[in-house]
């Protein structure tokens, strides 16, 4: 072999050797991103010893971001089920077994850790259910939990979700929106949402919207309002008319039956003064009074007067009680709608009078 080829085959292995160190001494240098995951996943393991769980939950998540690897979510599952966010706590171990499980034997017991976590907290996991109304939904239907889109799959299963308020929406465009809080209080809650079908814009009654979604002809009718108000407004309803004759009638009546008590009473107390009196035992009218006596039948009398024309004027007023009660007049209840029809245009009255 002459001297030139080997001397360009030792060139090429002492380029390839420095290529590979170079390479190797790069790769063994850490990105500023790995040092600040680094430097966080310490940070969550000084809180975790403090029990600070919650401070230490941010320092994890973050550095899983930055450089995520399985030491880092088998940290941040642990935490999510110490501040209770059991459904997190419960994808991060699942996502941890995945990852043990397809790094091979080596990871085989975090693997089995992680599969163990899973199982323990399960059961206790929230659950929430969306359904959807039976019918055709509109195009560009979508709903959203937290402003996060649901997937058309997981509409009618048991979702897995953390304790909290938890915001559903549907919405769709040219259609009313629609909104719900679900509060889920604690552990193992299971709650349902039903959403309904989405009502077309201006469809509701009272809306204040457009007739049919545009103008009427493309132009004003009669170059003004009718009435001093857009037409469409939906429907008025004129609150009833309440007559204030039946509340009379039940305050007189009341004050009637208080009266015919008090008339009975004084009737009472009157008899019995009166049977009192000694001399109003020997005949009737008494005889032979004396003048005491005849002083205590005069009172007793009196209260008896008293008494009747109390529970007199008493019978009056139940009497005119009932009158206005029964003579009062109906209570009205009167809608009034727009109409708008092929070439017509006019409103209508509706109720009871």
């Amino acid at each position: 072999m002459s001297r030139a080829p080997v001397q360009a085959l030792a060139v090429a292995v002492v380029v390839a050797a420095v290529i590979g160190l170079t390479a190797g001494h790069a790769r063994s240098q850490p990105t500023e991103a790995e040092k600040r995951a680094d430097a966080l996943f310490e940070e969550g393991r000084a809180l975790v010893e403090a029990n600070r769980f919650a401070d230490a939950c941010p320092k994890f998540e973050e550095s899983q971001r930055l450089d995520p690897g399985l030491g880092t979510l088998l940290n941040l599952a642990a935490c999510y089920e110490q501040v209770g966010r059991l459904a997190s706590a419960l994808t991060a171990f699942r996502a941890a077994e995945e990852q043990a499980r397809a790094a091979g034997p080596s990871e085989k017991k975090r693997e089995s850790t992680a599969a163990e976590r899973a199982r323990a907290i399960e059961s206790r996991v929230a659950r929430l259910t969306i359904t959807l109304a039976s019918g055709d939904r509109p195009a560009g239907f979508a709903v959203t939990r937290d402003g996060v889109p649901v997937p058309a799959v997981d509409f009618g299963r048991r979702i897995a979700v953390d304790p909290g308020t938890i915001v559903i929406a549907a919405a769709a465009p040219g259609h009313e929106p629609y909104s719900t809080d679900v509060v889920i209080a604690k552990d193992a809650t299971t709650r349902t949402v039903d959403i309904p079908l989405l009502a077309p814009v201006g469809s509701k009654v009272g809306g204040g919207g457009d007739l049919g979604g545009g103008d009427l002809g493309g132009g004003d009718l009669g170059g003004g309002d009718l009435g001093g108000g857009d037409l469409g407004g939906g429907t008025d309803v004129i609150q009833p008319h309440k007559s204030p004759r039946k509340t009379i009638g039940v305050v007189v009546g009341a004050v009637g039956l208080a009266g015919l008590g008090g008339g009975v009473a004084l009737g009472l107390s009157a008899k019995g003064q009166y049977d009192d009196v000694p001399c109003t035992q020997n005949a009737s009218p008494p005889v032979g009074c004396t003048p005491d006596e005849e002083s205590r039948i005069d009172r007793a009398r009196s209260r008896g007067t008293l008494g009747t024309i109390v529970g007199g004027v008493g019978v009056a007023a139940v009497a005119a009680g009932l009158v206005l009660y029964l003579t009062a007049p109906e209570e009205r209840t009167v809608a009034v709608a727009p109409v708008v029809g092929d070439g017509e245009v006019g409103v209508t009255f509706n109720g009871r009078f």
